[in-house]
């Protein structure tokens, strides 16, 4: 009775050994005939290339590395699914080889093996990238603003046609504007959406400053005036993934230049009959803050800004152009990782081009003109980040302004990690300004600027009461106003 107890466990055991094996059979040939060809892994090289947060869409992938520390090398071919489909190299001497690059034209939800390999002169490998799968985003949503009422003749009011547009807007989606100048009050752009203008295409100011006024700026404090375009986290987190691409963004500030007659890099007063005669939004603002009781000076101080990021994550500006501010061009406070790539920012004399303050900042081929100061980098300015680190910069052009870059903390704060690479700046006053409070556990430091060009300066840095610089400038060039006396570093 045992025995053929035992010999029907020991059919079982069969049975169930036979049953496992076709599973692990039919599993094999399952995953055998559907993995795709494409390796879904990162191959590792000389150096890491990196796919920025924002850098990938439905038909294009950015790619970005760390320059390669290399005497010999002449530029960097990028590799698609193993075929070369691009060089790199510097457009004329001097120019840096901006470590960046975008692939367009790709086909939707579809991977793409990149690599990318630095080169010498006669075209042979220095070191060779990671090579990384990238799969390009399904077709992204996209919603018309004409759709919504908006209308780009130069004379309507949008403001609540573009944000009904906005609200509408879904996750990973796009809002695009076509042809025409859409004026408009504040915009508030929410997190996972996309503002897309026609290079034709222009977002503008109205003249009234009850349009950019905060709901409760009496409370508040400090400015009342937001931003036209205001990106704004809240106590439930950052305001995240946001992209602004393409076209114009026109503040309406000035009808024309301003005349500051004042050589100084301090003169940063506009007169009351300035703006009388030149103001547009810029005297809006400053008139209902007197009728409010403020007086001239304190109106004037309190001017809106064209873009504003506060309490930000991953936001990117591209290929667009930011001019005419009634004050600065962006204000970014607490903000972990902007990124502005082909921008131009054309300014009257009257505000600054970006203060910014956060962890991570890369800009390219950006270009400022005419500014009160170009970049001002803050930490703890009043409430603000405790670190502000990680700005790297590549052919970064500032000219015709009073300011270049300014450097400035307060407090248990610290400044620290910069990189500007192919820094140009052309008539100057004063090409960098550190203004830095050392305390325990606060300062600035690591400041590095490689080839740099500065043409017609009256200064090269004005450092304060501080010993000893935290710059380190490395092959510069620089051409002052006054001695017309050439000097390299």
């Amino acid at each position: 009775m045992k025995q053929k107890r035992y010999r029907t466990y020991g059919w079982w055991a069969i049975g169930l050994s036979l049953i496992l094996a076709l599973l692990g059979l039919g599993w094999n040939m399952y995953v055998k005939y559907t993995t795709p060809v494409t390796k879904y892994v990162v191959e590792a090289g000389d150096f890491e290339l990196q796919i920025p947060k924002l850098g990938v869409t439905s038909t294009t992938i950015s790619l970005a590395w760390n320059p390669v520390n290399d005497d010999r090398l002449a530029g960097y071919d990028v590799y698609v699914n193993q075929e070369k489909v691009k060089e790199i190299r510097s457009s004329a001497k001097g120019v840096s080889i901006i470590p960046r690059l975008e692939l367009d034209g790709l086909e939707s939800d579809t991977v793409y093996l990149v690599q990318v390999k630095a080169v010498d002169d006669t075209g042979s490998t220095l070191s060779d990238s990671s090579k990384v799968p990238v799969k390009t985003l399904p077709q992204e949503p996209r919603l018309e603003a004409t759709a919504y009422g908006a209308v780009g003749d130069g004379i309507t009011d949008n403001t609540l046609a573009l944000q009904k547009a906005i609200r509408d807007t879904p996750a990973g989606g796009i809002l695009h504007l076509s042809k025409g100048v859409y004026r408009t009050g504040t915009l508030f752009l929410h997190s996972y959406m996309t503002l897309e203008l026609d290079e034709d295409a222009v977002l503008m100011a109205i003249n009234d400053s009850s349009a950019f006024v905060k709901p409760n700026y009496v409370v508040t404090g400090g400015t009342p005036y937001l931003g036209l375009l205001q990106l704004e986290g809240d106590e439930q987190g950052p305001i995240e993934n946001v992209v602004i691409r393409g076209g114009t963004i026109d503040g309406y500030g000035w009808k024309e230049d301003l005349l500051q007659e004042e050589n100084t890099p301090e003169a940063d007063a506009v007169t009351q009959d300035v703006l009388d005669h030149t103001g547009l939004l810029s005297k809006s603002e400053v008139q209902a803050a007197m009728r409010r009781g403020a007086s001239y000076e304190k109106g004037n101080t309190i001017r809106s800004s064209l873009v504003v990021i506060h309490h930000g994550k991953d936001i990117l500006l591209k290929h667009t152009v930011l001019r005419n501010a009634s004050a600065h061009m962006v204000e970014a406070t607490q903000v972990d990782q902007l990124s502005i790539q082909e921008v131009r920012m054309e300014g009257r004399h009257s505000g600054d081009g970006l203060h910014w303050d956060g962890v991570g900042l890369l800009m390219y081929n950006l270009v400022m003109e005419r500014m009160q100061q170009g970049i001002v980098v803050l930490a703890g300015h009043p409430v603000g980040s405790s670190v502000t680190e990680q700005w790297n910069a590549y052919n970064l052009q500032i000219r015709h302004s009073r300011v270049g870059i300014v450097f400035s903390n307060t407090g248990n704060t610290w400044i620290q990690h910069m990189y500007l690479q192919g820094l140009t700046m052309e008539d100057v006053l004063l090409a960098m300004r550190i203004r830095e409070t050392t305390t325990i556990g606060g300062g600035i430091r690591d400041i590095v600027v490689r080839e740099v060009e500065l043409r017609d300066i009256i200064q090269q840095i004005d450092i304060g009461n501080k010993r000893n610089s935290p710059v380190e400038w490395i092959r510069s060039s620089i051409t002052f106003q006054k001695q017309q006396k050439i000097e390299e570093s």
